[in-house]
Order: C-alpha cells, then sequence, then structure tokens
C-alpha cells in the first residue's frame, strides 16, 4: 500500500525553475554532449546506471561507489534536473572517518587527475572545506584543472580559478578571502529526501524548531555546486568554447538582485548576482 504524502503549501514555494529562469535556457540547450564530473560518494551506482555516463573508485570504497545510496547520488539526480542531457560521471573519492584530512586531498587530487585525463569539461565538490596546507595544495589542484581546459563551481571554496557559488540568504564572510562569485537558490523543492522528511515531521509534531538546512526534508547548500555546472553545462553546450572566465563573466552580466527579506531565514534573501540562466542562455547564443 502507498503511503500519501500531503503538502498544504505545495506549489507555494520558489525552486531552482522559478529563481533561475530555467525553462528558458532549456528551450535554448539541455546540456547534450558537456561531461561533468561530480567529485563525491555514496552514488549508489548499480542501481543507477542509467543516470551515469561512467564512473572511477579514486577511494577504493565500493560500497559508496557501486551500493551505498545518498549524498553522490542526490547530487546527481538534482544535475539532472538543471542540464538533462548532460553527461554524468561518478567519481568515488570522498570518505568521511578516512583517517583524517591528509588522505582527502589526496583523493581530491586524484579525482582532479583523473578527470584532467578523462577531459571532463565541468567539476562539482560539495564537502567539508579544506584548511591550511590541504587548502593550499586543493587550490593548487584546482589552478591545474581549469588550467588543462576544466571549469570547477566548489562550494567552500575562494580560488580565484573557481566559480564559487553561494545561497541567496544572508552570510557571513570571515573564513573566505573573497565574496562567492554568483548566488544560487540553496534549497531543492522539486526532491524529497524521505527519510529527512520522517525527521522534519517528528520534530514538527513534537513543537521542535527548524534551525539549519539539515533540519529540512530537500536536498539543500552542498547541491549550489551542481546547480551551478548544469549551467555551465548549458551554456558550454551552446557556445563550446567558453572558458571558466568566460562562463564566470557571462552568468554575473545576466544575473539579478533580490532586494526584498522573506519571511524566514531559509527563504529568499537579499543578495547579488543571482544566477539567470534563461538570459545568459540567450546571450551565448
Amino acid at each position: 500500500m502507498m503511503n500519501d504524502i500531503k503538502f498544504s503549501n505545495a506549489n507555494s514555494r520558489d525552486t531552482y525553475f522559478t529563481v533561475h529562469n530555467i525553462k528558458k535556457a532549456h528551450a535554448i540547450s539541455k546540456g547534450k554532449g558537456i561531461k561533468v564530473g561530480i567529485i563525491d560518494w555514496l552514488f549508489a551506482y548499480e542501481e543507477n546506471k542509467d543516470l551515469y555516463a561512467g564512473c572511477v573508485n579514486i577511494s577504493g570504497d565500493a560500497l559508496s561507489l557501486y551500493e551505498q545510496d545518498g549524498h553522490g547520488h542526490m547530487m546527481a539526480v538534482t544535475l539532472r534536473e538543471i542540464a538533462p542531457e548532460c553527461e554524468i560521471y561518478a567519481i568515488n573519492a570522498v570518505m568521511h572517518n578516512d583517517g583524517g584530512e591528509a588522505s582527502r586531498i589526496g583523493f581530491f587530487e586524484k579525482a582532479i587527475q583523473w578527470a584532467i585525463k578523462k577531459q571532463i569539461h565541468i567539476l562539482t565538490y560539495s564537502n567539508a572545506p579544506f584548511n591550511g596546507e590541504e587548502r593550499k595544495r586543493a587550490n593548487t589542484a584546482i589552478e591545474k584543472a581549469v588550467k588543462n581546459g576544466i571549469i570547477t563551481t566548489f562550494i567552500h571554496n575562494d580560488s580565484d580559478y573557481n566559480i564559487w557559488p553561494y545561497g541567496c540568504m544572508s552570510f557571513s564572510n570571515q573564513m573566505f578571502g573573497r565574496l562567492p562569485d554568483l548566488n544560487i537558490y540553496q534549497f531543492d523543492y522539486n526532491y524529497l529526501y524521505l527519510p529527512q522528511y520522517e525527521k522534519y515531521t517528528k520534530t514538527i509534531e513534537n513543537g521542535g524548531e527548524i534551525h539549519s538546512g539539515d533540519d529540512l526534508p530537500y536536498f539543500s547548500f552542498s547541491s549550489m555546486s551542481v546547480v551551478l555546472a548544469g549551467f555551465i553545462a548549458i551554456l558550454k553546450s551552446i557556445k563550446p568554447s567558453l572558458n571558466s572566465e568566460d562562463c564566470k563573466e557571462l552568468l554575473i552580466r545576466t544575473s539579478y538582485e533580490i532586494t526584498e527579506f522573506g519571511d524566514y531565514w531559509y527563504d529568499l534573501n537579499p543578495c547579488e548576482h543571482v544566477a539567470d540562466i534563461g538570459k545568459a542562455a540567450e546571450a551565448a547564443l
């Protein structure tokens, strides 16, 4: 028997499609022929082979790549929403509890080396930031990727070579050296995460409060990287010669500003450079 999930406020919230003018972009391009690599883990590759164009197991954790379902799979599903015709590559190069920061940055560097050899066009990464010497190593790897023709859209990374997305909400920039390049809506209301939905409903029923994106039953902050990557896949499918600086300039030039505050912290709030991929796609023609 199927259990119904009812939403009293269905279709009342903004989505990627309303905020970023995606329907207009899809009338022009859906990212065909563009290779997008997702550096992550928990891809559930075996059960979702139709979603991926290929995979690589950098970390060596076969369960995380082939069987276990989680973050990487959700990233791929969101990317498919934004650029339905792009080619998605599962790069299994993240392991939590993997022995520390040193091995994490090592996987990251190997993932970028693989992407260069594979001639991936765009790379995404949505995990914890690197710090100290690991941050320098990560930025060096990103610079190498971009100089080899790859465009990166990593969250938590202020490298001048990275096109850095952030969410349409007020935030503090104290931990980074510069402001993000583009604002991307940080909640995917088109994608309901059922285990988190059960937790969410219990919290509400018990009179609890929602404090962070982790408390909401929708895929959130991590998806900013893949959403921006999807936008760039659309642009490069229209005009393959576009490089990282070209895409950044085009997306910023066609962006807009949100000036009004929402009712809640997780609503749209004042910010600049909100991507309008519909306008950007038209400008790329």
